[in-house]
């Protein structure tokens, strides 16, 4: 009698321990929207009219957008507003390079060694208002360093207005993109200074393709940094964009999105926290906490769901409305994925007779 309630011990603790590896359902929100490899993004600095006149054009036939971190104290932002706005109602991102883009290189007026503190918040404010206004819209905007350059005024105030430099972009944009550094681990990042793949200039398509594939390995997000397509300068050609961007096109498993969305993307999914409510055999269903500021990050979030191999089919809803889902049958499970929208609080998921 001892020896069989020992080995019932057993076999019910062996059930606990079975129970706890492989529960049902295993629920997270994936590291790319539809559990895709990677992320890429394509950024243009400056505001060039190469950016209107060739960029747009080819972003717009291979269905991908981009991110244009434009100088408003420029001629092309002064000459070409609508032009700019029409960019963006196509889905592109207007980001701010400053108004000016002082710099700390000697060969860049006007020179950030001669810049006051007041000066450079001037320039960074004022961008982003610029910006903002013309889209009428309180999405917020992301940031671009110019020059790559993270402080201002002489050297010996370098290291002090660092941190100057640090806060007034943080004020006026919720993230903001360095030069250099290569792909970017989204478990790892510091919002007000992410990598770049570093120089583009004069590079074919091959070239540029090679520069994003430790991003695609890593499961990371590679940030394409351009200036010039097919003129204006640090150029390269509209050939090579082009067959990059059909590459992109093609390769749907490979994220591009905007600088700002993927950035939104990355904090919501931090920050959002999952609750499992009820489950049983032909259902489940999910509270979510979107903690962050709903006005800025307004991305869905992809949930990953795994179930009984047994279910098949699926009705996915958030708040009452039904959801777009995927299923994916494997040997031993059912894998739903469905795009939540921002600010859903409770998903239910229930298996199709």
């Amino acid at each position: 009698m001892i020896k069989t309630y020992a080995w019932l011990s057993l076999l019910t603790a062996l059930v606990a321990i079975a129970a706890t590896k492989n529960p049902w359902p295993r629920v997270s929100v994936t590291r790319w929207p539809q559990d895709r490899l990677a992320a890429v993004s394509l950024t243009f600095d400056d505001g060039l009219n190469t950016h209107l006149d060739v960029v747009g054009p080819i972003l717009k036939k291979h269905h991908l957008t981009g991110t244009f971190f434009v100088i408003t104290g420029n001629g092309p932002w002064e000459a070409r507003k609508q032009e700019w706005k029409q960019l963006a109602l196509e889905g592109n991102e207007l980001a701010s390079h400053t108004v000016n883009h002082p710099c700390l290189l000697p060969e860049i007026a006007p020179h950030s060694q001669d810049y006051t503190p007041e000066m450079m918040e001037a320039e960074i404010a004022g961008a982003a208002q610029q910006i903002t206004e013309l889209l009428n819209s309180n999405r917020g905007v992301t940031f671009a360093y110019p020059c790559g350059d993270m402080s201002f005024g002489k050297p010996e105030e370098e290291v002090k207005n660092a941190a100057l430099y640090m806060r007034y972009v943080s004020e006026h944009s919720f993230g903001a993109r360095r030069v250099g550094g290569g792909p970017v681990d989204p478990d790892e990042l510091n919002v007000l200074d992410v990598n770049d793949l570093g120089s583009t200039t004069g590079k074919g398509f091959v070239d540029l393709l090679k520069m994003a594939e430790p991003a695609f390995k890593g499961h990371k997000w590679g940030v394409y940094h351009f200036h010039g397509v097919g003129g204006d300068y640090l150029s390269i050609t509209p050939q090579a964009l082009d067959a990059l961007s059909g590459y992109l096109e093609r390769n749907t498993e490979i994220w591009t999105g905007t600088f700002g969305d993927v950035l939104r993307y990355i904090q919501e999914r931090k920050a959002a926290s999952i609750q499992m409510n009820q489950f049983d055999d032909t259902s489940f269903t999910l509270t979510f906490q979107w903690p962050m500021d709903k006005q800025i990050y307004d991305v869905p979030l992809t949930l990953r769901a795994e179930v009984p191999a047994v279910w098949r089919e699926v009705r996915v809803t958030g708040d009452g409305q039904q959801l777009s889902a995927r299923v994916v049958t494997q040997t031993n499970a059912t894998v739903i994925l469905a795009d939540v929208p921002s600010q859903t609080k409770v998903v239910g998921v229930k298996k199709a007779r």
